[in-house]
Parts: structure tokens; sequence; C-alpha cells
């Protein structure tokens, strides 16, 4: 993802969570007037961040795969956007204001289109894209009543599918699908909305380690006379990915103790 794009996604999550900040968090009589003295006063429940929980996500991934060739000390680099939708499951556990927790997520792309670019041998289109990411981490958050924001961080293993084709028969490509391991960091903020369900707005940078994709394929000649091999050299490639997500979860924890009657 370049500067540009970064900077329109960070505009774009800034401008979402302001909305979502705006929003009040209580609301007031029709009338303007106070309750009668002497009346009962509710108190509501503080809320709590501890619990089990679990939910989906949707956004946006922007994602760039770098590989070079070895044999021919040559490379070529593919830059990858596309819709994203997945689901996240995790514990924490409030202490006071920290919340500390672990999460594991899945986030997959739902658009099938690859980007491509022209490939060292100008007879050829490389192209590559993002196809998911499987994640564990911990994350730490600070208790704000109703919000919480955090930060978290952990280990990523991403898929990326990547083929190359003739230019004059782009139809019929070939290929290599590799899974790349990495490691990711972001932040977010959750909102408690009603009990049980949470809301919120999530960044994380991907950076994964280099995997080798080889790919081949064999075409019969005329008349099965012999065979034509576009077999490419093995490149080795390295990825990057950054995603923007808005979360929904719900919450399972055990129900706060009653008060006591005031005597």
């Amino acid at each position: 993802m370049n500067f540009a794009q970064k900077v329109k996604a960070m505009s774009l999550s800034v401008g979402a969570l302001a909305l979502v900040l705006g929003m009040p968090g209580t609301s007031a009589k029709a009338d303007g007037r106070a309750a009668p003295r002497g009346a009962p006063v509710v108190q509501q429940a503080p809320t709590s961040w501890s619990g089990f929980y679990f939910g989906a996500h949707s956004g946006w991934q922007w994602s760039q795969l770098d590989a070079s060739v070895p044999i021919s000390n040559t490379g070529f680099s593919v830059e990858h956007d596309s819709a994203v939708v997945g689901g996240q499951i995790g514990i924490q556990h409030q202490f006071g204001n920290f919340v500390l927790g672990v999460e594991g997520t899945l986030t997959v792309a739902y658009q099938d289109d690859h980007a491509s670019t022209p490939c060292p041998n100008p007879a050829f289109t490389c192209a590559a894209r993002f196809d998911d990411v499987l994640t564990i981490g911990p994350r730490l958050g600070w208790a704000m009543g109703k919000w919480m924001p955090y930060l978290t961080g952990g280990y990523a293993s991403a898929a990326f599918d990547q083929k190359i084709s003739l230019n004059a028969q782009s139809s019929n490509p070939f290929g290599d699908r590799e899974r790349h391991s990495g490691w990711y960091i972001g932040g977010g903020v959750d909102m408690a909305v009603t009990a049980g369900w949470t809301i919120g707005l999530e960044y994380r940078h991907y950076e994964f380690d280099d995997a080798t994709y080889n790919v081949t394929r064999t075409i019969a000649g005329n008349n099965q006379i012999g065979v034509i091999d576009l077999s490419q050299p093995a490149n080795r490639a390295d990825a990057t990915s950054d995603i923007i997500t808005l979360r929904v979860s719900w919450k399972l924890d055990r129900p706060a103790p009653a008060p006591a009657p005031m005597k």
C-alpha cells in the first residue's frame, strides 16, 4: 500500500471513529425536566470487559508481494487490494482499568481478481493476490466505561496466490499458492452498545517472511510431437498487508450479583 492509499485509509477510519464518538452516551428527557425530588435514582451497572467473546468483521485490505528470481537476478512487485470478511474469537479479563486478553482471527478476501504487472520476461504477465490471513495474539486495552481503546499484535500466517500467463494466452494462466509466516501489530477501539454486544474499529499492519513459488506448466505440441515447456524459474517472495475492519462481537460472561437492598 503506497503512502497516498495509507493516508486515505487512515482518514476514512478516523472519520468513522469520529462519527461513533459523536454519538451521545445518554438520552435526555423529552421535556427537559429533572426527576422529581425523592424519586429513586437508578444507577447503571459499570461496563465489564471480562469474558469470552466471538464475532465477525469486514473491511478492506491493501497488500504488496515483492518477488525476486535468483537465477536471473530479476524480480517484480504486485500491489493488490480487495474487500475482506472474517471472524474473531477471544477471551479477556479486566484488572481495574487494564484489560488483558488473547484473540484469534481469520480474515478472507472475497474478491477473486488478481492484480498484475509485466514479468521480467516481457512475453509473460505476472499476477498475485491476497487470499486470507490467520492470526493469534494478545490484546491490551484500557477500560473507559463503555469505551475500550486497545493495542494488539502477534503471529500471522497469510496465503497469497501467484499466477503467470503468456500475454497471448492471458485466459489460461498457471501458478502457485503459498503461505507466508509473519507478524502483525495494530490497534483499535471497542464500544459496548448493549448487554453483551460490542462494536469496534481496528487497523492492523502485517509483515510476512519469504516463501518460494514454483510456477510451472507444460503444453502438448501439435500432433503430440512434443511438449512446450513453460516453466518459469522459482521465485522468492515476501509480502506486506494493511487491513482496516469494522467489528461486531458478542461477549459471554457471568451476570453481576444483584446489589443488596438498602436498609
